[in-house]
């Protein structure tokens, strides 16, 4: 019997959903790398920096950790298609006008918690995508493409950013990632990206038949929003893996954020030198995701990886802050970043682990907002201020992050203990 060829046009899908993703989080990290040009403008002195910077940084996590946990079901009845071409149009406007608004800080406070609500509901639109469009044995790969974009992003950031900043300053970056947006997301999104697989004018029905077919039965729930989330935090176990993303969202996000600035306003790097020294770090974050997702994989330890991996970063973290040259603080950092992708490539599947399979999507959204809404947007804010109540020592918040790192680490060995996971 002839074997029929099955297309591959849905492989389209998860490139199109990465190459949104790298893009959005430039709008989100962008901050991070204009802040000292943004300082030196408006002449704010290390502790302006640290408490104004830091609420700058913050508030982004409050908007999106909000939309992140209610408005998903908005998107859902609009559907993943117009969403995301909706999401595209916010963030890129409010990236677009943010140097316009910037010379009153009320309105810059403002427009970064309006960028927050334009992205929250980008990741649930990309999972829905994901979902309808990959069978359960492809769709971890599936994922795996769209969510390195967060990764790319991270790397690309200072390697595009930089230059851009030195060009055409730090408000033309904020124009040219607003302009990139439209230019180049949109029309990916609207010729690539479909709610199904039959919407699609390019899928043959071989290969919708194959996608539909091989498709877990569905298990409908009756249950409301709320009565599934009283349900989940009966889990005791829940919490506990709650408070570590909570924990590790402060120590990523407050590192993602004011290394930029450490290296400049602390260690007396020259900004033009910032592309690749603010890049090298996350270069060692994939090979990280590659090495501690096998080891997950393999060994069965997630949680017990994740925690002796959080350990590790806090003692690794305290010798890069305190370290003599730039070359062995870069050195230590990736080191650093690499054992902390102990707890980013496990996290997921502890958390699948956790609940029961008819509420995994409620409890990873609400999971999501919360470690987000607290963790991304108190700890990039709390480092601020001690960077503020030191008179400007970003080797003081460095070692505040110290401190979330090794918390996480500490409940992540708790928590190998009640789940074997």
């Amino acid at each position: 019997m002839e074997k029929v060829q099955v297309g591959k046009k849905r492989w389209g899908l998860p490139v199109v959903l990465l190459v949104t993703l790298l893009i959005a989080y430039l709008d989100r990290l962008n901050l991070s790398l204009a802040l000292p040009k943004i300082a030196e403008e408006f002449g704010w002195t290390d502790a302006q920096i640290g408490e104004w910077g830091g609420l700058l940084i913050s508030i982004f996590f409050v908007g999106y950790g909000l939309t992140n946990m209610f408005a998903s079901p908005l998107g859902e009845k609009i559907g993943a298609r117009k969403s995301l071409i909706i999401i595209i149009i916010l963030f890129s406007f409010f990236t677009a006008i943010t140097p316009t608004v910037s010379a009153v800080f009320f309105a810059f406070v403002a427009v970064r918690f309006l960028l927050g609500i334009g992205e929250g509901i980008h990741f649930p639109m990309m999972s829905l995508l994901t979902k309808t469009w990959f069978p359960p044995k492809e769709r971890s790969r599936a994922n795996g493409i769209w969510v390195s974009g967060v990764m790319w992003s991270t790397i690309v950031a200072p390697l595009l950013l930089v230059p851009v900043i030195e060009w055409l300053g730090w408000r033309g970056m904020f124009y040219f990632l607003g302009v990139m947006g439209v230019l180049i997301s949109i029309p990916l999104v609207y010729f690539f990206v479909f709610n199904s697989p039959r919407e699609h004018p390019r899928v043959t029905d071989e290969e919708a038949e194959y996608i539909e077919n091989n498709m877990e039965p569905e298990e409908e729930s009756e249950e409301r929003f709320g009565a599934q989330i009283k349900a989940i935090a009966k889990k005791p176990t829940y919490w506990v893996l709650m408070l570590a993303g909570i924990m590790n969202n402060m120590a990523a996000y407050g590192l993602i954020m004011w290394l930029p600035t450490y290296f400049v306003r602390e260690r007396g790097l020259d900004f033009g030198k910032l592309t690749f020294v603010a890049a090298i770090p996350y270069l060692f974050s994939i090979l990280g995701i590659a090495v501690m997702a096998f080891l997950g994989d393999r060994t069965g330890k997630r949680s017990l990886m994740a925690g002796i991996g959080y350990i590790i970063t806090a003692v690794i973290t305290y010798f890069a802050a305190t370290a003599p040259t730039i070359p062995v603080t870069v050195a230590l950092f990736s080191a650093a970043i690499f054992f902390q992708m102990g707890f980013t490539t496990n996290e997921y599947a502890i958390l699948q682990h956790i609940l029961p399979k008819d509420r995994v999507g409620t409890g990873t959204g609400f999971y999501n907002g919360i470690a987000m809404l607290i963790g991304g947007g108190v700890g990039p804010i709390i480092v601020g201020q001690v960077v503020s109540m030191t008179g400007g020592s970003y080797t003081a918040g460095i070692m505040v992050l110290m401190g979330m790192a090794f918390l996480c680490g500490v409940i992540m060995l708790i928590l190998s203990r009640l789940v074997k996971y």
